[in-house]
């Protein structure tokens, strides 16, 4: 494979196979969440969320760190190595359901392994596809994340069409086969030395900065929300295991969808307006969802959150990378960890949450952060005309 074909490749199969590892493990909820399969209980299923999240944050953080010390292909394939092992413990997992607590363990193992890879991965790409389409850096981010998004779609929609929910763990082994193909791409990957360093460290963070990653936090907490309980949310609501998963897996679609959409809108259109109104209908969504009583509503909701987040997460990168270019290594990794403790923040409290008050109160909860999202951005866009 030509190395101008290569890097490509690379960039968005990667991204494509971090979002199928990342949401792997929440769209199994219903699986492990099931009393016939793993039987944990709420507060088990969002306390394995737990290292993931650390991981993600710390490895995001500490990524500019190592591609100064390593490389950035280096880095690139520490991280392969670390989500191949993540999806490896889940399929393992599945040997062990009579066994409750030798199951955790192999589930906790694995999403500090996910969290650890997700942090070193992203962080790469995000810098890496800016460099592929240097004239149109938002098309490029939105690129990488729309594959990010097919990725996180295929999970759910892979286990909905599963014909039997307990043939789930061909999945895992499945995405661990190509996970291991991607990293051996990594490996005749050439990438030249402003690639492979990206930029240089600095520990000076700009005030401004510190709003991007407020944003990105907000945002994670809604993504979050509704990728990690959207399931069990309509399970709740008197779906099966089967619909509940076709609905996650349309707001990953939606979201995914939504984001090459975006990119390709940006290279004509300014689209400012666009991110800036759709942050307050995901916070309009979060309050219509649960009154209605209609499962088919609840489905196309979920769909709508996804297209309405697509505009945010490559936005608020791309948006906070041309503000800050000698820096974007840094950039990266500040995001991504914020994305991370956002998720984190959602998926643990409605986890601890939930036993006491039903998801769909605290859905109109988090509907709060999103409008808190929509003013934090308009007070950004109005201080960047000054």
């Amino acid at each position: 494979m030509k190395f101008k074909i290569l890097k490509p490749v690379v960039v968005y199969l990667g991204g494509m196979l971090t979002g199928l590892s990342l949401i792997l493990y929440p769209a199994l909820g219903t699986i492990f969440t099931d009393p016939t399969h793993f039987g944990f209980s709420s507060n088990q299923f969002s306390g394995i969320f737990i290292p993931q999240t650390l991981l993600a944050i710390f490895s995001a953080l500490l990524t500019p760190f190592f591609v100064s010390k390593l490389s950035s292909k280096k880095v690139l394939l520490l991280g392969s190595i670390s989500l191949t092992i993540a999806i490896l413990l889940l399929f393992l997992s599945h040997l062990f359901m009579t066994n409750k607590s030798e199951a955790l363990l192999l589930i906790y193992s694995g999403t500090s392994f996910l969290g650890l890879g997700f942090g070193l991965v992203i962080t790469v790409l995000n810098p890496l596809a800016l460099q592929l389409f240097p004239k149109n850096p938002l098309a490029s981010i939105s690129g990488l994340h729309f594959s990010l998004g097919l990725g996180t779609a295929g999970a759910p929609l892979l286990i909905g069409l599963l014909q039997d929910p307990s043939l789930w763990w061909y999945l895992p082994l499945i995405i661990s086969i190509v996970l291991l193909f991607w990293m051996v791409l990594i490996l005749f990957l050439q990438l030249s030395e402003e690639e492979n360093t990206l930029s240089s460290v600095s520990l000076k963070i700009p005030l401004r900065l510190w709003g991007f990653v407020l944003l990105v936090v907000f945002y994670g907490i809604c993504e979050g929300s509704l990728g990690s309980y959207g399931a069990i949310f309509l399970k709740n609501q008197g779906l099966s295991i089967k619909m509940a998963a076709f609905g996650l897996a349309l707001f990953w679609s939606g979201l995914a969808f939504g984001r090459i959409v975006f990119g390709l809108l940006s290279v004509r259109f300014k689209m400012d307006w666009l991110t800036l109104w759709s942050a307050l209908l995901i916070g309009i969504l979060f309050y219509l969802i649960p009154m209605s009583k209609d499962a088919n509503f609840s489905i196309l909701g979920m769909a709508l959150a996804g297209i309405c987040m697509s505009t945010l997460f490559p936005a608020s990168v791309s948006w906070a990378t041309k503000e800050n270019q000698k820096m974007a290594i840094m950039v990266s990794g500040l995001m991504v960890s914020a994305l991370q403790f956002g998720t984190g923040i959602s998926t643990n409290f409605l986890g601890n949450l939930s036993k006491t008050y039903q998801l769909g109160l605290l859905f109109k909860y988090v509907g709060a952060v999103a409008f808190c999202m929509f003013v934090l951005m308009w007070i950004m866009k109005k201080s960047e005309q000054k």
